[in-house]
């Protein structure tokens, strides 16, 4: 073995105390992964629009930002309810929406950001650079397990593992911070909830995600969603909630977005 590559191992080795998830991800080449290079953009309505699974919505090509607008995820009678009441505060305009606070929104609602996306793909692990929000998925190759005891916190992005199929990334997603809007209409999912994803380039300027929810506390059925990208001109941008916080509430616990000089946007 050559001196570098046997360095490389034991670095990997001494990081994750586990020899097998280091070998698996020295035994793949950089070059042969997919190419994934640029920037990418959800597609917009009405197939894609900026509900999270906008294939379900009603009115047909409807988005979350002009209501009345709907999607119909497989929910039992208790979740359809929180839904419903979800939808009605869209409608009144005082929905809770984490982003309306600067916080990230979870996986997989992260993968329908209205901003742009970027994919870094590396044979220990896939990064995924959301600009909406400013961070990071890290999707692990390597060989690892799903953390367990202590370890198996819940947090925004999960904990996610995957694995190559050809030219497609396979990923399992499990302990995400539960309840948290995955779009503006007010849908959501428990922290019991599994996310399985296949993502893979479908064409030379289309990306696709077909993401698999699974959730014995919210939901009847696994619901599928497809998400499309398209690649984009330009890079990622900085983003500081901070620094770009125009989301006033009133006494009345209605959300305006303000203009540059301060003044509600109409």
């Amino acid at each position: 073995m050559a001196p570098h590559r046997a360095k490389q191992l034991f670095a990997c080795t001494m990081a994750l105390g586990l020899w097998g998830a280091c070998a698996s991800a020295a035994s793949i080449k950089p070059e042969a992964l997919p190419d994934w290079v640029g920037t990418w953009q959800n597609q917009g309505a009405p197939e894609n629009n900026d509900l999270f699974d906008g294939s379900t919505g009603e009115p047909h090509g409807c988005t979350a930002t002009r209501q009345p607008c709907r999607e119909h995820p497989p929910y039992n009678a208790e979740w359809e309810a929180k839904y419903t009441t979800n939808l009605a505060r869209s409608l009144a305009g005082t929905m809770p929406d984490p982003l309306t606070k600067c916080y990230p929104r979870q996986t997989p609602g992260n993968m329908r950001t209205p901003e742009t996306i970027e994919f870094v793909a590396r044979p220990e692990m896939t990064l995924i650079f959301v600009e909406d929000g400013n961070h990071v998925r890290r999707i692990y190759t390597d060989g690892r397990k799903h953390r367990t005891g202590k370890g198996a916190f819940l947090s925004f992005n999960g904990d996610s593992t995957g694995h190559w199929d050809g030219d497609t990334l396979v990923v399992e997603t499990t302990n995400v911070l539960g309840e948290q809007m995955l779009d503006r209409s007010g849908a959501m999912v428990s922290s019991k909830a599994v996310f399985s994803e296949r993502i893979r380039r479908a064409g030379p300027k289309t990306m696709e995600d077909v993401i698999t929810i699974t959730d014995p506390t919210s939901l009847t059925r696994p619901w599928i969603v497809h998400r499309l990208y398209k690649k984009v001109d330009g890079d990622i941008y900085d983003y500081a909630c901070s620094e770009n916080n125009r989301a006033k509430v009133d006494a009345q616990g209605t959300t305006h977005l303000l203009k540059t000089d301060g003044q509600i946007l109409k």
